[in-house]
């Protein structure tokens, strides 16, 4: 299988993270730029990554679907089939991806020319970064570990929210939570597709 992604993006780094937690062989490819457009279409015609060939000139997007059709592969599921536990798991999925997502609108609103700034729409984006900072640090006792299908997004956002949202300092704010995240530092696959 070929998956189009980048370690930088925290959703292709969930895809990355996950094919590795399951002695998956993909062959990880770069994804070629086209401007304004985003990455090259075909591979995604939204033109974000990560896209899986999980089959000839078949590409499977976005990344919650990539995650889950690579879990599915897995030996050991880190997301469950049914119950509370899968949709606790696909609850902290989507905070994670949201976390990422504000990280993400948040940097490209402000890297815009000044004159440009829209400012309550960085307040908006700021005000979702915080919110689900603190909500992750109310919870971090019961988002588990080591690598769960919820976790593995929130991982993922947080190291992106350091990286293009370090005036936030959320270690600094969600202290439980930062001690909590130190646990997948030392992680193989974490260090593997670590590149901030």
């Amino acid at each position: 299988m070929k998956l189009i992604c980048h370690p930088i993006s925290p959703y292709a780094r969930k895809a990355m993270i996950l094919a590795r937690l399951h002695g998956i062989e993909v062959d990880e490819i770069l994804p070629e730029k086209d401007g304004a457009n985003g990455y090259k279409a075909g591979d995604n015609p939204l033109g974000k990554i990560p896209a899986l060939e999980w089959q000839p000139g078949q590409y499977l997007f976005d990344s919650p679907v990539v995650c889950e059709y690579l879990d599915s592969l897995g030996k050991t599921k880190t997301l469950p089939i049914d119950g509370h536990s899968r949709y606790l798991n696909l609850w902290q999925h989507a905070l994670g991806d949201g976390l990422a997502d504000a990280v993400y609108n948040y940097r490209y609103e402000t890297v815009r020319p000044k004159e440009l700034h829209w400012p309550e729409i960085i307040e908006r984006h700021e005000t979702a970064i915080i919110s689900s900072i603190d909500t992750l640090e109310k919870i971090c006792e019961w988002i588990g570990g080591p690598w769960t299908f919820g976790n593995l997004a929130i991982v993922t956002a947080l190291d992106y929210a350091s990286y293009r949202a370090g005036h936030v300092a959320w270690q600094k704010r969600a202290p439980k939570l930062a001690e909590w995240h130190k646990q997948f530092e030392a992680n193989s696959h974490y260090k593997d597709t670590y590149q901030y």
